[in-house]
């Protein structure tokens, strides 16, 4: 007796299928690497920053002697991150399909801690969401995503500009509002756009314009706080070069990045660049004490909602599947009948 071969053992492998595991490998690798450089910048500016402020103690006495409502301003900021960021991809998502406010939220605090890891995984699994849950393409999910981004950085740029003609207007006490000014401007562009895309796309850009005054407020609080003074279009370069960090897709949320980029940007504006490093991991800190109960609260809501959708879409299929029997059984019986019925029947001559 001959041994029998197996055609698809012996069918050459497809180069796509050699290449993905060590593409898989290299993602992995490149991920680990990036990690470890993180939590070595995050280490070194901690270290820095000890060591030009005599062992934090002058930190913790300016935090000390600082107004209540200052530290209670920087702790919950970051929720106003949340809910603006929230609105500005609920806007965008809802040109391909529908998607609630409250869904959003919810995803994005889900997101938001998961995505303090590398490669942003977060972002994976919301586009991931999208695609199962509100039948939104994965392309148009990542499109949004992007939007996202490009709007932040109009977003940064508009605020540049606001901060410096503040500046010029610095001896006027209205020449505060103007930043809300610059918001109210783009609601109102929306609600005149033609199209129902270009009025999301506006009212996306002037959410994510309230993402980067919140973003200039929290670092005001915290330069405030430590003693540091800074005009207002410096503030502005810093956040944006701080927000500009936290995007990078190889980092969990611009890990070490983001605390160099502060600090060297604040220099080269003349400041010491410790005390703006500690300022940035005050907001750092604040994010951390937020980010992980309200992502923690967030992801298990996530998590039940998926559960209650799974299991409605298995008694459907229980119920379609008990269905399509009582059918094949029906047509069953139907056929016997006819049988039988052609058996009884006399035949002619």
């Amino acid at each position: 007796m001959g041994i029998e071969q197996n055609p698809e053992l012996d069918e050459p492998r497809d180069d796509a299928d050699i290449e993905l595991p060590a593409r898989r490998s290299k993602s992995r690798s490149r991920s680990t690497v990036m990690f470890i450089i993180s939590m070595v910048l995050l280490a070194g500016a901690g270290y820095f920053v000890y060591s030009a402020t005599d062992g934090l103690d002058g930190v913790w006495d300016s935090v000390r002697s600082s107004p209540w409502w200052m530290i209670v301003l920087i702790v919950i900021g970051p929720m106003g991150n949340h809910v603006s960021v929230a609105l500005c991809l609920q806007a965008l998502q809802s040109r391909h399909g529908r998607v609630g406010i409250v869904e959003m939220y919810v995803l994005v605090g889900s997101a938001w801690l998961f995505n303090y890891m590398p490669m942003r995984p977060g972002l994976i699994g919301r586009i991931g969401y999208h695609k199962s849950v509100n039948k939104i393409r994965m392309r148009d999910s990542l499109e949004s995503s992007i939007w996202s981004g490009i709007l932040a950085g109009i977003a940064n740029c508009v605020m540049v500009v606001v901060a410096l003609v503040m500046m010029q207007l610095s001896e006027y006490g209205w020449s505060i509002v103007l930043p809300l000014v610059s918001v109210l401007v783009m609601f109102l562009a929306s609600s005149m756009m033609p199209s129902r895309r270009t009025r999301l796309m506006m009212l996306a850009l002037a959410y994510r314009q309230i993402d980067v005054i919140v973003w200039l407020g929290r670092y005001w609080l915290a330069f405030t706080v430590l003693g540091l003074e800074m005009s207002v279009a410096d503030i502005a370069m810093i956040s944006a070069v701080s927000q500009l960090a936290s995007l990078m897709p190889l980092t969990g949320s611009g890990i070490g990045f983001r605390e160099w980029g502060v600090g060297l940007t604040a220099s080269v504006g003349g400041h010491a660049m410790s005390t703006a490093m500690a300022s940035d991991l005050i907001n750092r800190a604040a994010e951390t004490l937020v980010v992980v109960p309200v992502g923690l609260i967030c992801t298990g809501l996530v998590a039940r909602h998926w559960k209650k959708i799974n299991d409605a879409k298995c008694v459907d299929r229980g119920a379609a599947d008990q269905l399509a029997k009582e059918d094949a059984g029906a047509d069953a019986d139907d056929e016997d009948q006819s049988g039988n019925t052609s058996e009884q029947e006399p035949t002619i001559g």
